[in-house]
């Protein structure tokens, strides 16, 4: 055995990790400092993926005893890809040059590349032929027909490795498409220096799973690393293939493979025809810098070894099989006339009022021109209502269509269905996409006082609902932590790797009707990962957004993140549990909207994969404020106190900063840090301390009030 003796693998994968930072002035490829970072950020999936490479390195010992060898269609593996390319002018990037780089691709993977001719001699015996292909999509993630290449103009000037706006359209990049059918390569211009980077099998959220490349790595473009060998390299990842030299300086890592020489780091430049040894391979024949797997020039990268097929086809095996059985690659079934229905647009989740009209997207999949359709509704399989559709619609183009309206029969959940038929008064060809089912909510509003503290185990609670964009995790509710009762509602930060998502936990409709101010308050407990001094780091972030026209749009009534957000100052590296202590209550201003009609509030979490949060005792209310505090502008009652006291404002303050106590000789006795704006009242409580004097602080966000209260 060529390798180093891999005893001890866990210990040595633990090793490699730890020294990543080591090797980073290299910035050829990118895949190593990501998953550096993505297991900082979450230890519990380092833990997870150490047992998943301890895994795969006995399943791809196992088959090589065996000698087994994959057999699709034939002796070749097919893997069906589509290239996004996300540029501010992606026509920059030609179809006959992603193209060159499926060539390049398939010429690598099948091991017909002319340049192994540079394998020197020694290192012949291991060449391999892994006999992988790359085939263009011929459909897309809908099944509509697709040449696999996905054009998105961005505003976006760069990338970064870590930047995952690249992955999501409705941040500036492009969706990935079902990574279980599709390879997804990103082309794109990558920031810091960087060729490319690749997902590992199970490292990444699947929105995020594939290889992205700079741009001007495909062939044809000029200097050492324009042959299309980055996205050769960047496969060898995505198939499970680590560094030749195990990614740290020294001879103490691996790379898991056995028929490669040992090596002290990577190889820069083109050495051909030499041998060439280092500390951990001091004899001939030396390192092999010819590996696709290194980082010699692209000229200069010529081989994968046996052990490294057999490493890549036992993935593919275990951690992609979908891939193998995918139907991407396959042209689509065309028909003339067909007509789909793509989408509910209206209603989402709820509507607001019992008589809607509903909005569906209509695509017209087929060649002919689509001029007239028949759209039937129900609702809850009663009273079918038609639309007559008559227009001009051309192939693979789609428009919104609105529906005749129709009413709810009463509050709860409720199930639309809508058919198309009869495109251009004939049969449609393929009934297939001809139906569409949604399942929404209706209930009235309601009037404050209302309170929720997620003690039932219904969740979310009845008349709320949640909008959860990327379907990964979202809100749910826990009994691990409560500021009263038993169960708060948590978002669970800590283990949600897919940055910059939004979730929002949306609050019954509310109708706000009488009072001089209206307020929303809630317990809120948050922690971070990160240190909270570090420079530039994102926080998660917790909003709460009110909506007018419910749902379509919201305004920010409330906005914390960082330390603002946080109960716990301090890092906590676990998952976050709050102590009893460990909560405070903030509030929202909702008087602006008294006599507004109906309202929408929810809460919204930005995730950026810090740690979790949790939500309790969320109250709604009016206040009518007393003719004495409206004469007054502010109030401190009762005064004389035997404990219990309240501060009260009118109208409220617009930024109230923090309250203050303090006793006779000075000394602060309690405190509240608000930041926020002006509420109903603050209530402090003096029981157990000395009768007497005390003084009584208020920071608003113009000026500093001082009062006196007097202790019985």
């Amino acid at each position: 055995m060529m390798r180093k003796n891999l005893q001890g693998l866990l210990a040595c994968f633990v090793c490699m990790i730890g020294s990543m930072a080591a090797v980073l002035a290299q910035e050829r490829c990118g895949s190593m400092p990501l998953m550096e970072s993505t297991f900082k950020r979450n230890p519990t999936l380092q833990s997870a993926f150490q047992l998943q490479t301890q895994t795969i390195r006995e399943a791809f010992l196992k088959r090589k005893a065996q000698a087994q060898v994959l057999r699709v269609e034939g002796t070749t593996i097919y893997i069906p890809v589509v290239f996004h390319i996300v540029l501010q002018n992606p026509n920059q990037v030609t179809d006959a040059q992603v193209q060159a780089q499926l060539d390049r691709l398939n010429t690598d993977y099948a091991g017909l590349n002319g340049d192994s001719t540079l394998i020197p001699a020694w290192f012949k015996p291991f060449f391999s032929k892994p006999n992988i292909q790359f085939k263009l999509a011929q459909r897309n993630a809908n099944d509509e027909t697709s040449d696999g290449i996905d054009r998105v103009t961005t505003s976006i000037s760069s990338f970064t490795i870590d930047d995952n706006r690249l992955k999501y359209t409705s941040q500036g990049g492009a969706d990935a498409w079902d990574h279980n059918r599709f390879f997804n390569v990103w082309i794109t211009q990558l920031g810091n220096q960087y060729l490319g980077y690749s997902t590992f099998p199970n490292s990444s959220p699947a929105a995020e799973d594939g290889v992205a490349i700079q741009y001007t790595t495909l062939p044809g473009n000029p200097g050492v690393y324009g042959k299309g060998r980055t996205l050769t390299h960047e496969t060898g990842h995505f198939f499970y293939l680590y560094h030749i030299w195990g990614d740290e300086n020294g001879c103490a890592g691996t790379d898991f493979i056995d028929d490669t020489p040992n090596q002290g780091t990577w190889t820069s430049g083109c050495l051909r025809d030499t041998v060439h040894t280092d500390a951990c391979s001091p004899v001939a024949p030396g390192i092999m810098y010819q590996n696709f797997m290194d980082y010699t020039d692209d000229a200069c990268m010529v081989m994968f070894t046996l052990d490294q097929k057999t490493r890549m086809e036992t993935t593919i095996n275990m951690y992609r099989p979908t891939l193998l059985t995918s139907n991407g690659a396959d042209p689509v079934v065309t028909y003339n006339l067909d007509a789909a229905a793509k989408s509910i647009n209206v209603p989402l989740q709820r509507v607001c009022s019992p008589t809607f009209s509903p909005v569906i997207t209509l695509r017209n999949t087929g060649f002919t021109t689509l001029t007239a359709l028949t759209i039937k509704a129900t609702l809850d399989n009663g009273t079918v209502t038609t639309t007559n559709w008559t227009g001009s619609l051309a192939s693979l183009k789609e428009t919104n269509v609105t529906l005749t309206a129709v009413t709810v029969p009463g509050e709860g959940t409720h199930t639309l269905n809508v058919n198309i038929s009869s495109p251009n008064g004939n049969t449609d060809e393929n009934s297939a996409n001809d139906n569409l089912t949604l399942a929404f909510q209706y209930y009235q509003a309601l009037t404050p006082p209302y309170k929720e503290s997620f003690e039932s185990s219904t969740f979310p609670p009845v008349r709320w609902d949640m909008v959860n964009p990327d379907k990964n995790m979202t809100w749910e509710r826990t009994t691990a932590a409560a500021k009263t009762g038993n169960a708060s509602a948590v978002i669970r930060n800590y283990d949600y790797k897919a940055n910059g998502q939004k979730d929002y936990l949306r609050l019954p409709m509310m109708n706000i009707t009488s009072g001089d101010s209206a307020f929303m308050t809630f317990q809120v407990a948050a922690a971070a990962y990160s240190d909270t001094g570090k420079a530039n780091n994102p926080f998660d972030t917790l909003e709460v957004l009110v909506s007018k026209d419910c749902g379509a749009t919201f305004t920010s009534l409330y906005r914390k993140g960082g330390k603002d957000l946080l109960t716990v100052l301090k890092a906590d590296t676990l998952a976050y549990v709050p102590k009893s202590t460990e909560w405070r209550k903030d509030s929202v201003n909702l008087t602006p909207y008294i006599n507004a009609g109906q309202i929408l509030l929810a809460f919204v979490n930005t995730n950026e994969h810090e740690n979790n949060v949790y939500l309790d005792d969320v109250n709604v209310y009016t206040y009518t404020a007393s003719d004495i505090l409206k004469a007054k502008g502010f109030m401190i009652t009762p005064n004389p106190t035997t404990s219990r006291f309240t501060i009260q404002f009118y109208p409220y303050p617009t930024f109230v900063k923090g309250i203050n106590v303090f006793n006779s000789q000075g000394q602060q006795v309690a405190s509240q840090r608000l930041n926020a704006a002006g509420s109903s009242g603050y209530t402090f409580d003096l029981t157990g301390m000395a009768s007497g004097v005390y003084m009584v602080q208020i920071v608003l966000g113009d000026g500093v009030i001082t009062r006196k209260v007097i202790k019985q």
